[in-house]
């Protein structure tokens, strides 16, 4: 009998040990960076580019390819044929070399090479963050630059850089604003943070202040906030907190996370792990010790990042989504419409993975971004 109580604590122990070792590791896909993930080229051909099939290089749209240790940039644009293992798709653009056969490429939403391909005469400006600099793209309106006072500035995803949020610079640019393409703390360009550890942005929002106090210094008095994913997040706090939340007239969000619990919960699903894994993800998140143990530098509140819950934006807000999004459930943004009535407004665009949108229906995107500037200058 004593024997059996020894195995059977054991087994409680080593499943506990399990679970806990399993939460710590969960937790950590959530807020830490990854590797790029790599796709092989097998070869070039004149404009026709063959790549391994898989569900990303097979996605109909244009993408960007970067090769050479990302010194190299193409844009792929149509299929020409595909198979189970491998998939023909047309170069429209290349940069920094031809593509040549390779097992280390990245497939990625990037269209734009760099901000000199929106209009070279784009300036680097640093801006000034808490511990640092945080470099920034300064892009002037189509036209040049003026002194109209109208700024947008644009906020990329987590384990991404600013080159992904170029993608929402051209509407805004066309309706003669200056566009702002900023860095923050942890993404590889701005301050350096432990372990590269993202706080979902309960602190990278202070990097998107000082951005906006930069537009301000340089002659902002209108400024629309622009966030991808996680950039979501960081311009709505900082639309909330900002010590020039007066100057903020509207944001615009694509494939935004408005509610972190539910995108954590559907992470979970989708890695094919428990739900209730997801739940003890954030309790280790959002604890003083567990927290620590994780990486990140404090506990996240994540009530602080829900917009579904209740009234809460202050602002007009576009959100542009896809039912198609494998990481963050458009519902959840239909939730933060209904939660936030007369001031967010739902586009659902063509289907589209995860901040694909752009990708599947530039012109689309695009125009949508323009009416609803359009219908906030008529109200």
């Amino acid at each position: 009998m004593k024997s059996q109580c020894v195995l059977a604590a054991s087994a409680v122990a080593v499943t506990g040990g399990a679970l806990f070792a399993l939460t710590i590791k969960f937790a950590r896909v959530v807020v830490m960076p990854r590797a790029f993930r790599n796709v092989r080229v097998y070869g070039v051909s004149g404009n026709r580019i063959t790549l391994e099939a898989n569900r990303r290089t097979t996605h109909p749209g244009t993408f960007g390819l970067a090769y050479n240790d990302r010194q190299g940039h193409a844009i792929v644009g149509p299929i020409y044929s595909q198979d189970r293992k491998r998939v023909e798709r047309e170069i429209v653009a290349s940069i920094g070399g031809h593509p040549t056969p390779t097992r280390y490429s990245q497939w990625e939403g990037n269209v734009f090479a760099g901000p000199a391909y929106i209009d070279p005469a784009y300036q680097d400006v640093m801006i000034q963050v808490e511990g640092g600099e945080a470099p920034a793209w300064r892009i002037p309106p189509a036209g040049g630059e003026n002194e109209n006072g109208m700024w947008a500035i644009h906020v990329h995803g987590i384990r991404t850089t600013r080159i992904n949020a170029l993608r929402t610079v051209p509407a805004p640019r066309a309706l003669g604003y200056t566009s702002l393409v900023v860095s923050y703390r942890g993404d590889g360009e701005g301050p350096e943070v432990p372990r590269g550890a993202s706080m979902l942005g309960l602190r990278e929002w202070r990097d998107v202040d000082a951005a906006i106090q930069y537009a301000v210094d340089h002659g902002a008095r209108s400024i629309v906030l622009f966030g991808w994913s996680m950039g979501a997040s960081t311009v709505l706090l900082a639309a909330e907190r900002s010590r020039y939340a007066d100057k903020i007239t509207g944001t615009v969000l694509v494939s935004p996370a408005l509610d972190w619990r539910s995108t954590i919960r559907h992470g979970a699903h989708t890695a094919g792990l428990p739900r209730f894994c997801g739940d003890l993800a954030m309790r280790a998140l959002g604890g003083r010790r567990l927290s620590r143990i994780v990486g990140v530098p404090e506990p996240i509140d994540f009530d602080d990042l829900d917009w579904t819950a209740g009234p809460r934006m202050k602002v007009p807000c576009l959100i542009i989504h896809s039912r198609g999004d494998e990481k963050i459930p458009v519902e959840l943004s239909h939730k933060a419409v209904s939660a936030n009535p007369g001031v967010a407004e739902l586009f659902e665009s063509t289907e589209a993975m995860h901040a694909w949108e752009y990708n599947v229906g530039p012109e689309q995107f695009d125009a949508a971004i323009t009416a609803w500037f359009g219908s906030r200058s008529s109200d």
